[in-house]
């Protein structure tokens, strides 16, 4: 986070899984280190490492379990207790107490890899095209870092050099973020154009693993001054050759069309789709279900922080509901059964509570699971203004990008964690 706040206690709070942070994560290599800094800036980006971990066994069995978070959604308590466990096995001696290394291990790894993974989607030409500038968001941590709070809001231009050493995470547990706009969203900010990159201050800073002097932006914690998604994907690209080029200023570029709220309710339209979903093993074919829209104090809050969202349609794509059902069935007691799953569209209708997650900007609707020997509650995360190709008609159809709040992940928590102010804001309804 932006500041020294609580972290999300799953991978899903901060929207994971999706494809593109665990084929981030999944290729780096194994690389066994002395010191944090012996992988230093965009190294990191192809290599997986623990501070002090010489051993490839025990760097393969950290790796296993962060695969498991981003793949799982494994909560922080359950990743501390494999850590422990980790640690038993290998007599591996570390710095620091287990509970805050485990935390920095998990947390970092999470973060880092849910950039290069927007990254990853913001970079699609398809997107770039509709969407060439980008927005600096911070977290609304509550000790913020007064530069990351001073870069909140800040639009350029997806192309612009600041991108290269700014790209969130800029430090530590930080949790500001990056979202993509169009020349319409910028419009409706009520700007003209871009905003012009701040200068870059630097400061000295030793490296203690090379004896060499680096020079630090203001604002980033040594170390992380590039960006993971480019030390990964590389700088953007389109088809034929060529980097991309934003659009002039004033050129409104084609966006994608956004999906309409369903004309009636979508309860039985849904179902008939799960249904036909669940006889093809969950397996994606690319189409999206509306579900509903927004709750209006959503809408109303939104609109308050000045990021009114471009439609106020809620659907989910066939790959994610494939992660929720597949979760469902391994993940018992933690996931969001299928019970409750064919009940999607009346839970998003009428939510108990909506709650902003500071660190991602994410809505969160809380829910009572159906099965009442559940002694917890559910949560559906919803993605605001999510961006995905889908296939419209028949099965052969050709895909084309649209425009939707998106239920992204969900799962079964203790409400207790709902209630960390330093993590959520309740915008309506009580946990």
């Amino acid at each position: 986070m932006s500041g020294s706040t609580a972290a999300t206690g799953t991978a899903a709070g901060i929207g994971l899984p999706f494809r593109e942070a665990i084929a981030f994560f999944l290729q780096k290599t194994n690389t066994p280190t002395r010191r944090w800094t012996d992988v230093w800036r965009a190294a990191h980006s192809r290599s997986f490492m623990v501070a002090g971990a010489a051993s490839d066994a025990l760097l393969a069995d950290f790796r296993a379990e962060i695969a498991r978070a981003l793949e799982q959604g494994t909560t922080l308590a359950e990743f501390r207790t494999r850590f422990d466990e980790i640690v038993a096995r290998h007599g591996w001696v570390h710095a620091g107490a287990p509970g805050w290394r485990a935390r920095i291990i998990y947390e970092t790894n999470l973060s880092t890899a849910y950039s290069a993974g927007r990254y990853a989607q913001m970079t699609e030409p398809e997107t770039l095209a509709a969407y060439p500038y980008w927005q600096y968001v911070h977290s609304r941590a509550r000790h913020p870092r007064r530069q990351h709070q001073a870069w909140d809001g800040l639009v350029l231009r997806a192309d612009d050099p600041f991108w290269k050493t700014h790209y969130p995470p800029n430090g530590w547990r930080c949790g500001c973020r990056v979202r993509p706009l169009s020349a319409r969203g910028l419009a409706r900010q009520g700007r003209s154009g871009p905003d012009t990159a701040p200068p870059v201050v630097t400061r000295p800073w030793t490296n203690p693993s090379t004896g060499r002097v680096e020079q630090v932006p203001e604002g980033i914690d040594p170390g992380f001054d590039y960006n993971p998604g480019e030390a990964w994907r590389g700088p953007p690209e389109i088809p034929g050759g060529g980097r991309w080029q934003a659009p002039p200023r004033g050129y409104p570029p084609p966006a994608p069309e956004p999906l309409p709220p369903p004309a009636s309710a979508p309860g039985e339209t849904y179902r008939a789709w799960l249904a036909r979903r669940e006889a093809a093993g969950f397996r994606p074919d690319g189409s999206v279900q509306p579900l509903g829209e927004l709750p209006q104090a959503a809408v109303a809050a939104l609109a308050a922080r000045g990021r009114p969202p471009a439609t106020t349609a809620v659907a989910i794509t066939a790959e994610q509901l494939r992660h929720l059902a597949r979760d469902a069935k391994a993940r018992a007691g933690k996931a969001i059964p299928l019970a409750d799953l064919r009940r999607l569209p009346e839970l998003v209708a009428a939510p108990e509570a909506v709650l902003i997650e500071r660190r991602t900007g994410a809505l969160l609707l809380v829910f009572t699971p159906s099965d009442p020997a559940l002694a917890r509650v559910g949560k559906l995360v919803v993605h605001l203004d999510f961006v995905a190709k889908v296939r419209e008609g028949t099965a052969g159809g050709a895909r084309r990008a649209r425009l939707f709040n998106g239920v992204k992940s969900g799962g079964l928590v203790d409400p207790g964690q709902l209630r960390r102010r330093s993590e959520y804001e309740v915008i309506d309804g009580r946990v």
